[in-house]
């Protein structure tokens, strides 16, 4: 475990955490909250330092980093604990990973590293850091699910179900918290321009060779819905045409859609 930047204790403005904030849409949300005025605590299983130097520091608002692995119980405890210090009361849970291919096929250690990534330390790491938010009286907490939760997904089944598990989770939360002051929001980006596609061997799919709109933009939106206390956002127009084909196809037509999506492109 590494932490960089400032050991300072609870700031004066508010502390926003980001996992999975070295690159992709985590990197992109931390620049923006600190464009918006945010301290920001990146954390994150490698190029946590390149992070912290990219976003830098400007007006007075600080960058801290903290490499920890969040698929161990040790890392997620070590970033709540972090987050308490800080005085975090903005929540991105955001760390995620895929695995493509037929899951006959597929390693399982990357699978089940896939779980305890995607939705292992997210259970983990709300349930540390949420009783703190909810004795404040005020927060905000944004999970990171996806367009490709709202179908089944061939190929690409343990990342389609975890991300349905985010979706699920995250609208359960709002419900039980409505009137503590601590919002939750579900963000489902639609295939966007990161090194993600790259990362899970998806580049001559379908999906990985479809024109994406950037991080910048997923982030900008989220942060939007986030501060109204939106329930949900959809980002893309890829992911809006998912998220309306996901409520009206068949279920058996939605699995077939997505089998091919997700399928190689001749």
């Amino acid at each position: 475990m590494r932490s960089r930047g400032p050991a300072a204790g609870p700031a004066d403005r508010d502390v926003a955490l980001v996992t999975g904030a070295s690159s992709g849409i985590g990197l992109a949300i931390a620049r923006e909250l600190v464009e918006r005025g945010h301290d920001v605590l990146v954390v994150a299983d490698r190029e946590v330092d390149d992070a912290v130097r990219h976003l830098g520091s400007r007006d007075g608002v600080r960058v801290t980093g903290l490499e920890v692995d969040l698929t161990t119980p040790s890392g997620v405890e070590a970033a709540a604990a972090r987050a308490r210090s800080l005085g975090v009361r903005t929540v991105v849970l955001n760390a995620g990973v895929g695995v493509h291919g037929p899951f006959f096929r597929t390693p399982l250690e990357a699978e089940l590293g896939l779980v305890d990534l995607n939705v292992r330390s997210v259970v983990h790491l709300t349930h540390l850091l949420l009783p703190e938010l909810l004795a404040q009286g005020d927060g905000r907490l944004l999970v990171t699910s996806s367009v490709a939760g709202t179908m089944p997904a061939p190929l690409f089944s343990t990342y389609a179900a975890s991300k349905a598990f985010l979706r699920s989770f995250a609208w359960s939360l709002r419900g039980e918290l409505t009137g503590t002051g601590v919002t939750v929001t579900a963000l489902l980006p639609g295939p966007t321009r990161t090194p993600f596609f790259a990362e899970a061997g998806m580049r001559r799919t379908r999906v990985g060779r479809l024109p994406k709109p950037g991080a910048a933009m997923v982030a900008r939106k989220a942060l939007d819905a986030l501060e109204a206390g939106r329930p949900e956002v959809t980002t893309g127009s890829a992911g809006t045409t998912m998220l309306l084909a996901s409520r009206v196809l068949p279920q058996r037509a939605r699995s077939a859609f997505h089998g091919w999506f997700y399928g190689p492109r001749a």
